[in-house]
Formats: C-alpha cells, sequence, structure tokens
C-alpha cells in the first residue's frame, strides 16, 4: 500500500512539474530590423498553438552616428478571440535602457518610446508580453530613427543665425534713418 502511495505522489509531481514547465514555455523571437528613410514596421502574430504563453520579441539594429529613437507598438483585443497583453518595451545598447511608456484603454494597449541623443553602435529593442486570446493574437508598430547633428555643427548654425540676425538689425536701423515712407519721424 506505502509502495502505491509513493509511485502516486511521485507521478502526481511529475505531472505537476511538466505542467509547470509548459506553463512556463517562452516564445523567444530576435529579427534585424531594416529601415527605409530612417523608418521601419515591427510586430509579431501568435496563433492556436501560442495561447496562454509568453513571448519576448527582439528586434536588432546598429547605427553609424549619432541618432534619436521613437518607437510605438500597439495591441487591441478583439474580445476574448484574438490578443495580446504587452507588459515592457525597451531598448537596450550601449549600457542603457529606455523603458517606453503605456497608454491603455479598453482592449487597446499603446507603448511608446522616446531616446534622443544614443551613440552609435548595437541596439536591441524588445517587446514583452503573453497571448490572451483563445485563437491568438497580435501586435504591429512603427520605429524612426534620424540623426542628431554633433555639437559643433549645433554651433555653427547657431553663429550663422546670430549673424543673419545682426546684419539684418542692422539694415533696420539705417532704413530707419534715412526716413523711408512707412516710418514716420516725429517733427
Amino acid at each position: 500500500m506505502k509502495k502505491h502511495i509513493l509511485k502516486s505522489i511521485f507521478l502526481a509531481s511529475s505531472l505537476a512539474s511538466c505542467a509547470a514547465a509548459n506553463a512556463a514555455t517562452d516564445i523567444n523571437n530576435t529579427s534585424a530590423l531594416i529601415f527605409n528613410n530612417n523608418t521601419t514596421s515591427l510586430g509579431a502574430t501568435y496563433g492556436l498553438a501560442d495561447v496562454s504563453k509568453t513571448f519576448t520579441e527582439n528586434f536588432t539594429f546598429n547605427t553609424t552616428g549619432m541618432f534619436g529613437f521613437t518607437g510605438a507598438i500597439i495591441s487591441i483585443t478583439l474580445g476574448t478571440l484574438s490578443g495580446v497583453n504587452l507588459s515592457a518595451f525597451t531598448l537596450t545598447g550601449n549600457g542603457i535602457t529606455s523603458t517606453g511608456s503605456l497608454t491603455s484603454s479598453a482592449g487597446l494597449q499603446t507603448w511608446t518610446l522616446i531616446a534622443p541623443n544614443l551613440s552609435l553602435g548595437n541596439y536591441t529593442l524588445a517587446a514583452v508580453g503573453n497571448v490572451t486570446g483563445t485563437g491568438g493574437g497580435s501586435f504591429g508598430g512603427n520605429v524612426n530613427i534620424a540623426a542628431v547633428p554633433e555639437a559643433s555643427t549645433t554651433a555653427m548654425m547657431l553663429g550663422g543665425l546670430a549673424l543673419v540676425g545682426f546684419f539684418a538689425a542692422r539694415r533696420r536701423k539705417s532704413v530707419n534713418n534715412v526716413g523711408m515712407p512707412g516710418n514716420l519721424m516725429a517733427a
């Protein structure tokens, strides 16, 4: 009798550990982003086999200079049939981690992420969540990168604007001294 109880306990614990392993099954995908005119789309779709699973979708890219990053992903839950619950949207690389912010309302999740002044190098954008729809679900979004001018370029631009302003003020002063029509001077 004790043998049967021990076998039953062993079998129950084995089944429980198998169920826990299946429940913790993650979907981990990595794909490279290809930019066209500094923008690209991203996303993932999950089917019946993915219901109730967690996922981490990694999107990698590299840059050759200073840049600013903006990105957004969106998920729409359609009743119980289709949906994903996004729990994180992060950008990592070169020792930094930028975390997105969530806006959520009535079956709509929107994550936005802005990271200005990033240096050249390799980056990974990660979307993390779980599949909640009974038939799967999906999310999609868009990413933009834009070159950030170097400090010396910005200084030269500001210096040029100052010169233009100086000459415009000087010209205006000389026109006012001549007394052109429209600039009436008191007698």
